[in-house]
């Protein structure tokens, strides 16, 4: 009797009967990995880089005509840093010489390594407490240095925290009423009474002075401008002046969120 061998079997059929048997075993794998991620409780981590710039001139006292800067500081900066999912911190002062000022605190990570069982949300909401005590640190000390608000000096000196790269993003909260007035400038003597004149000011300004580079960031002020909140033609000429530099020749962008 003759027996006939099977006939072989065509590669093609071999491999989908493989995958046939495999395709159960990839689906097990898959729900299993998105049971775990489900299941996992862990938030995912902050990355955004901050700025804080606080104003010590005497403008910023808690007077009839200061802006309270300290009363603001509390007031904005944990919900500023919450909002932002602000991770690496860093904080620059406003003073008569703000890029040489000798007052200064550490930046600070808001989002820091933990253990696997520790609340990283606690960790997070305990490291802005201390980010307020240190801005609060920083202010006192700026308060104590010889009077005058060299804001475009702590612009400047806050930019150096900035990240590189065109896509870095920089958040940068200024607890300041922007009313310039160091040795060499003081923005209440200047006429910004026409585009034309404030772009000659903006001019020998930077010049001088020297253009933050804050090109894309995000400068969010707080306290801006109150000197002037009951002059409404002199506050549109701040306005304007503080526009046009910032965004107009800084590239900033400047948002009124936490404007108050």
């Amino acid at each position: 009797m003759t027996v006939h061998s099977p006939a072989p079997e065509h590669p093609g059929a071999r491999r989908r009967r493989n995958r046939r048997r495999a395709l159960p075993a990839a689906l097990v794998l898959a729900l299993a990995a998105a049971i775990t991620a489900c299941g996992s409780d862990e938030p995912s981590r902050y990355s955004r880089t901050c700025g804080v710039v606080v104003d010590g001139s005497g403008s910023a006292a808690a007077s009839r005509t200061g802006f309270d800067a300290e009363a603001k500081l509390k007031a904005t900066l944990e919900k500023f840093l919450s909002d932002h999912k602000c991770r690496r911190t860093s904080f620059a002062p406003i003073t008569k010489v703000s890029e040489a000022s000798k007052c200064q605190v550490s930046p600070l990570d808001l989002d820091p390594d933990t253990s696997k069982t520790a609340d990283r949300e606690r960790a997070r909401t305990a490291m802005r407490a201390v980010a307020l005590s240190n801005a609060l640190k920083l202010l006192r000390c700026a308060q104590k240095e010889e009077p005058g608000s060299d804001v475009l000096g702590g612009l400047s000196r806050i930019a150096l925290s900035k990240p590189s790269g065109d896509d870095a993003s920089f958040d940068v909260l200024v607890v300041s009423d922007f009313d310039q007035g160091d040795t060499d400038f003081r923005l209440g003597r200047q006429d910004l009474s026409t585009a034309a004149s404030r772009r000659t000011v903006i001019d020998g300004f930077l010049k001088s002075h020297g253009a933050p580079k804050l090109s894309g960031a995000d400068i969010y002020p707080v306290g801006y401008g109150m000197k002037y909140h009951t002059d409404t033609s002199h506050y549109e000429q701040f306005n304007a002046f503080w526009t046009e530099l910032l965004e107009g020749r800084v590239k900033a962008h400047v948002d009124t969120t936490y404007r108050r």
